[in-house]
């Protein structure tokens, strides 16, 4: 399993998640009349949190990009983070990268 995959896995994780939310909040008893039941619930779950999960995405992906373009886990050509100047990859790639 690479980086990337162990990422990828926390994504989709974190959208099952917001759809779970999702369901229970349009459900929610507190809505009264505005309370949604039956089987279109999960399909609405699941188009609000994929149009907004882009929206959520992109400012934590860049961030981590930034963090990667100072701390990158190859290092430098001696193989150091320019940034930490410990051997690479340095303990805040590695993090980025889990």
């Amino acid at each position: 399993m690479t980086a990337r995959d162990g990422v990828a896995a926390d994504l989709e994780r974190a959208h099952a998640q917001g759809v779970g939310a999702a369901m229970a909040g349009l459900q929610d008893p507190g809505l009264g009349a505005l309370r949604l039941a039956g089987t279109g619930v999960r399909g609405l779950a699941e188009a609000a949190v994929s149009s907004a999960t882009p929206f959520l995405r992109a400012p934590l992906l860049a961030r981590i990009s930034q963090a990667l373009l100072l701390h990158p886990p190859a290092g430098d050509e001696a193989g150091r983070c320019r940034t930490c100047g410990t051997d690479a990859p340095c303990g805040t790639a590695q993090a980025l990268a889990a």
